[in-house]
């Protein structure tokens, strides 16, 4: 029988990338009651992610009404290539105008609910993407 922990056996492991364990970063752990709890602090309305910081977000209050103004300042400097948007359930159109703005900006959207968007962000950032994220509280 061959030890899993003996240094002799060959190995086709994918490496996963290593973050620094300054504990910065900006990892969801939960949400609902119309906030987020992210990195150990409470945040309540919509926010806006970075791998490393989380802001207090103002978007309009129909994700329809979106544009990339209501985004583009909360980026920064040398946007992600990626933007991960909750919109509180499911959407239900594909926001085609906002998508193609992104795009034009060098960033790519990736439209779901807050839910599968809160899901997805996490495994992102154990990944070391780099990404954003613009999510809507949910009750």
């Amino acid at each position: 029988m061959n030890d899993p922990k003996s240094p002799n056996i060959s190995s086709d492991l994918v490496e996963i990338k290593a973050f620094k364990t300054d504990g910065d970063l900006q990892l969801i752990s939960s949400y609902g009651e119309n906030g987020f709890r992210i990195s150990g602090e409470r945040y309540s309305g919509a926010i806006m992610l970075s791998p490393r910081q989380t802001l207090a977000w103002r978007p309009p209050k129909n994700s329809r009404d979106l544009t990339i103004d209501d985004i583009l300042p909360y980026l920064g400097e040398g946007s992600p290539p990626l933007l991960i948007l909750g919109v509180g359930r499911a959407p239900t159109t594909p926001m085609s105008n906002l998508a193609a703005s992104l795009h034009d900006a060098g960033i790519s959207l990736e439209l779901m609910s807050t839910a599968a968007a809160c899901r997805t962000w996490n495994v992102l950032m154990i990944e070391g993407r780099n990404a954003a994220a613009g999510l809507y509280s949910v009750a």
